[in-house]
């Protein structure tokens, strides 16, 4: 009686393997993009909506991180500007802008900086220009 399994046994359990893990590591992958964009939507609401009362309220902004507080691993948090890049390219930025008329909050999405942004693009985030009263 043996004890062991045969070198073909051996080759058949990693075939099998391979293929389970050919099917199963892309949907992980797709999966983890698709939570990444779910809390990027979520958000860039949020620190919309939260920016837009801010300055109606006070009447002013001069630092983004007075109105909303972004998870700093997806965000770069600037004076008057947040930016979740992919890689090392922009991905979503939201900007306030002030000129002599009114402030705005500007938001711009780059599909063509990766999957993630790609994603968040279909999804309907695009580039908006949104009115500070």
């Amino acid at each position: 009686m043996k004890k062991g399994f045969s070198l073909l046994e051996l080759i058949f359990a990693i075939v099998v393997i391979g293929i389970i893990a050919s099917f199963a590591i892309p949907k992980y992958l797709d999966t983890r993009d698709s939570a990444l964009v779910s809390t990027l939507k979520r958000d860039i609401g949020t620190a919309t909506t939260s920016i837009q009362s801010y300055h109606l309220v006070e009447g002013n902004i001069t630092k983004i991180s007075e109105a909303v507080t972004l998870n700093p691993t997806n965000w770069t948090v600037e004076d008057l500007k947040i930016t979740y890049k992919e890689g090392d390219t922009d991905c979503a930025v939201l900007e306030v802008t002030k000129d002599d008329t009114a402030n705005s909050l500007n938001l711009t999405v780059t599909p063509g900086a990766g999957d993630v942004c790609k994603k968040l693009d279909e999804s309907g985030i695009k580039t908006t220009t949104y009115d500070l009263y």
